[in-house]
């Protein structure tokens, strides 16, 4: 069965924009820098004493697989951040339907009941000796991201290419042989204090 249902177009079609958001950035880098100095006894009086400076910078926790991490751009509780989380959101779909395999959009949407039935279809698939092939996803446009609180919606528009389920010998289980143009979609995410980084409790694509 399809991950991806295909609706009407609810919106007129925009150029296909794809960030590559795969970077692989495990955290900041933790500098530190010392400046120090030594006394020295002098005949008539000392040296001035010695300082000392450290700077650091705390890394920011690993979130998502290990070889697929949730960039630094996507980990910022702002507009930037959540269009950056929606952009590697999309990548890690990709991803995942290829591989296939579920777990990692169960971590980063443990409450969004759209990411959890489609982590099921990757790990039913997996399970049977099956494989998606096409159905990739490419942004057409996005919204301005609404935020209330530590929460914020993003819509946009995304296109789904022609996706198809072939058991190990490979026939066609299923089908959707049309290329969905424009789907309207959105994402609610929600900011996690503890990780720094946004989850998802909703989905919708088209």
């Amino acid at each position: 069965m399809s991950t991806v249902p295909v609706r009407p177009r609810l919106a007129p079609a925009y150029p296909p924009a794809v960030r590559d958001l795969r970077r692989s950035v495990a955290g900041l880098a933790l500098v530190t820098v010392l400046v120090g100095g030594c006394s020295e006894k002098q005949e008539a009086n000392a040296t001035l004493p010695s300082t000392s400076a450290t700077e650091t910078t705390e890394a920011l926790p690993e979130v998502g697989p290990a070889d697929f991490p949730v960039p630094d751009e996507a980990r910022t509780k702002d507009a930037a951040g959540a269009e950056a989380f929606l952009h590697y959101w999309i990548d890690l779909l990709n991803r995942q339907r290829a591989i296939p395999a579920g777990q990692p959009l169960r971590d980063l949407g443990p409450d969004c009941q759209n990411c959890l039935r489609i982590a099921e279809n990757y790990d039913e698939a997996a399970a049977a000796g099956n494989r998606y092939e096409g159905g990739e996803l490419t942004i057409n446009a996005v919204a301005e991201p609404t935020f209330d609180g530590d929460k914020v919606i993003v819509s946009f528009g995304a296109r789904r290419e022609p996706v198809a389920i072939v058991d190990g010998n490979g026939a066609t289980i299923d089908a959707q042989p049309d290329v969905a143009p424009n789907l309207a979609s959105g994402i609610t995410l929600a900011w996690s204090p503890e990780d720094q980084a946004w989850v998802v409790t909703g989905f919708d694509l088209g």
